[in-house]
């Protein structure tokens, strides 16, 4: 065993000796960077994906080594290997790594002549018998609305198998735009200043957000396992377009087709997720086993069959016409390529869990009647006609959230039926909506729960407080709280992140939140935990004690 191990490092020795040097043979190296840091993500029992990016390369390919090891001095060599990276996808490098070791903490670097990268460590996944899981669930990074504690607070976790990031990993906006009310004041203006069409425009906004030191910490320590939601192409986007695009629109942002295309290509290219962008039939569900404990199932409920979101300034405004507006249409959600991959997905599952990370909130929530609630002479992020629209249409308590599973509900229910013929114990994760928030989630008509939902807030992009200028303080939280009785727990003030852990016996969610996102310091506290029981789903959620493990 030794006299083996002793050959294979010298062999990995020589190798990347060789490598280095064909690296370095093009001259051009002393002036590469790696100005992005590196990441990781889609981990496998024996694989991993790495990524980075080389700056300083204008029209030449540039060859590049990776090396994996065991330990952060990176002397314990795995293994190592080249590849060249080219303009054609903007410098970015990313290898898909196998015949790793299962369950064990590993350390990566990248190398261009006698520059390296920083060393960043990940994680494979464990198979057999598993006590425990961790995760970091994030959403919603928002550039210009402020520093992303949130992701520093990731970062110096050493506990977690992986971070789940269920999208707005970037924003589309530009300035003066959406959420840049105090990016000069910040110094995280939008780059480009104007909102993103074009290829170039999306490579440069992840470029921007790739130099944010606190997000490359957070890769730098974990494996991201990484879906979109809507703004790394346009906001409020489903299959066929989004906002600004179509007959419809009164500010034509230009062909859908195109915009969809780039976007999905920069996201591929710098992101370190498998697979890659194929326009409309671009597939980014897909599934991780975490031994006999957990099935991670990531689903896209925005771009791969999410048919339009229904409009609810063509009803009447009373809460009978938006429900009769909703169920005229049976929209689905998923599409009927996903709802099967799921439902097999569900039924050959033998682990404790199954968690459906997704997009946006799938508990149904009716909405109070704003007016005894709002002071429309306080500031708002959102125009003063918008809010008292609002108001109106809050009359009667009706769905309003219609971007969410609430404008699909014939598609929720399709969703909760086969959860409960076929999911065990189930648990949805959700992101989107800025807000931390948990319920029990009900098939209509009945009492006892089919599965939970715990959705993390957003790590900057600003929550209910900010859109809706209340008479007090959490009246928005209270009110709807009460109206809902399947919700458990809302905050509507801050920002931050979810800590989600599942073990044979439970799964308990447990919500971070920082104080500022725009302040110099901040602090952090946990403001709430909730657990459900394995093998008690119809129970729901109950108030869990503290973290021992």
């Amino acid at each position: 065993m030794l006299r083996r191990t002793f050959i294979r490092l010298v062999a990995n020795t020589i190798v990347l000796a060789l490598l280095s040097a064909k690296a370095g043979a093009s001259g051009y190296a002393k002036r590469y960077a790696f100005q992005h840091g590196v990441a990781s993500g889609d981990p496998l029992a024996d694989g991993i994906m790495l990524w980075t990016r080389i700056s300083g390369a204008y029209g030449e390919k540039v060859s590049v080594v990776w090396e994996v090891a065991r330990d952060a001095g990176m002397q314990s060599l795995l293994l190592a290997g080249h590849l060249e990276t080219d303009e054609s996808i903007d410098y970015t490098v990313k290898v898909d790594v196998r015949r790793l070791p299962a369950d064990t903490r590993l350390y990566y670097r990248f190398t261009v002549g006698d520059i390296q990268s920083p060393v960043g460590m990940t994680r494979t996944l464990p198979v057999g018998s598993v006590d425990l899981a961790r995760f970091a669930v994030v959403s919603c990074s928002n550039y210009p609305a402020g520093f992303f504690y949130a992701y520093r607070e990731v970062a110096q976790r050493d506990d977690l198998n992986a971070v789940i990031h269920l999208g707005d990993y970037i924003y589309e906006y530009g300035a003066g735009q959406y959420a840049t009310e105090r990016a000069e004041e910040l110094g995280r203006q939008p780059d480009p200043p104007t909102e993103l069409l074009t290829l170039g425009d999306y490579r440069k906004r992840h470029a921007q957000y790739k130099s944010d030191r606190d997000s490359q910490a957070m890769h730098r320590a974990h494996p991201v396992i990484a879906i979109w939601d809507d703004h790394e192409i346009a906001n409020e986007g489903w299959k066929d377009g989004a906002d600004n695009h179509g007959n419809d629109s009164d500010r034509d942002e230009g062909l859908w087709q195109d915009r969809r295309d780039a976007a999905m290509q920069a996201y591929f290219e710098w992101m370190p997720i498998r697979g890659e962008a194929n326009g409309s039939r671009t597939r980014i569900f897909r599934a991780f086993q975490f031994g006999d404990l957990l099935n991670l199932i990531l689903l896209d409920t925005r771009f791969y069959s999410r048919e339009r979101q229904p409009d609810i300034s063509a009803t009447d405004g009373t809460r009978g016409g938006i429900e009769a507006e909703l169920n005229k249409v049976k929209r689905r959600m998923l599409g009927r390529r996903q709802e099967r991959w799921l439902r097999k997905r569900l039924k050959r599952s033998t682990m404790t869990w199954n968690a459906l990370a997704q997009q946006v909130l799938v508990s149904p929530i009716r909405t109070p009647d704003l007016e005894p609630i709002l002071d429309l002479e306080k500031p708002s992020m959102v125009r003063r006609e918008v809010l008292e629209r609002n108001i109106g249409l809050s009359k009667g308590n009706p769905p309003l959230l219609l971007d969410t599973w609430d404008g699909y509900p014939w598609a929720r229910q399709r969703l909760l039926r086969d959860i409960k013929r076929y999911g065990g114990n189930t648990v949805v994760l959700s992101g989107d909506l800025h807000t931390p928030l948990a319920g029990n989630l009900n098939l209509a008509g009945e009492k006892e729960a089919v599965a939970v939902e715990f959705m993390t807030g957003s790590v900057t992009s600003p929550g209910f407080a900010e859109y809706l200028p209340e008479r007090k303080p959490g009246m928005v939280r209270d009110a709807t709280l009460e109206l809902n009785p399947n919700l458990r727990y809302m905050e509507t003030d801050h920002r931050g992140w979810l800590c989600i852990t599942f073990t044979h016996a439970e799964c308990i969610g447990e919500w971070h939140l920082v104080d500022s996102v725009r302040a110099a310091d901040y602090a952090s506290k946990i403001d709430k935990r909730l657990a459900v029981d394995a093998g008690n789903i119809a129970a729901g959620l109950y108030e869990a004690a503290d973290l021992t493990t």
